[in-house]
């Protein structure tokens, strides 16, 4: 039985076990934070550590390096912060930004689609 924070398990018949362990895994995952990265290969010991410490959700491979989503304990994400998908993205939206427009005029008058940012996930409705 559950109260607040303490869950009740018999020493004798393990009644109870289910509760603490389902508490466990409650608890640690709100100590984790979501990640979304992109690793470089050269970079293997960041993508073990998080393997070690987090919550590998997925994991693809790619040209520029390993994909990972993942769940991970704040102080790591910090630390990887400087490989975030988000960031790429960010800095890759304001060259493109400041390069062309999301959609174009082209000579024939209609719009033209910028198809990498739809690829990317940045486009906008």
């Amino acid at each position: 039985a559950k109260t607040g924070l303490s869950v009740a398990v018999s020493s004798l018949t393990g009644d109870g076990m289910q509760d603490f362990v389902h508490f466990v895994e409650e608890a640690l995952v709100k100590m984790l934070v979501p990640i979304e990265l992109e690793i470089p290969y050269d970079k293997g010991d960041e993508l073990n550590m998080i393997h070690e410490v987090g919550n590998v959700e997925l994991v693809d491979y790619r040209a520029t390096g390993t994909y990972v989503l993942a769940r991970v304990p704040t102080a790591i994400a910090n630390r990887l912060s400087k490989y975030s998908v988000t960031e790429l993205l960010d800095e890759y939206d304001n060259n493109a930004i400041s390069n062309s427009d999301t959609a174009a005029v082209s000579s024939t008058g209609e719009e033209d689609i910028n198809w990498e940012r739809i690829a990317r996930g940045r486009h906008e409705a």
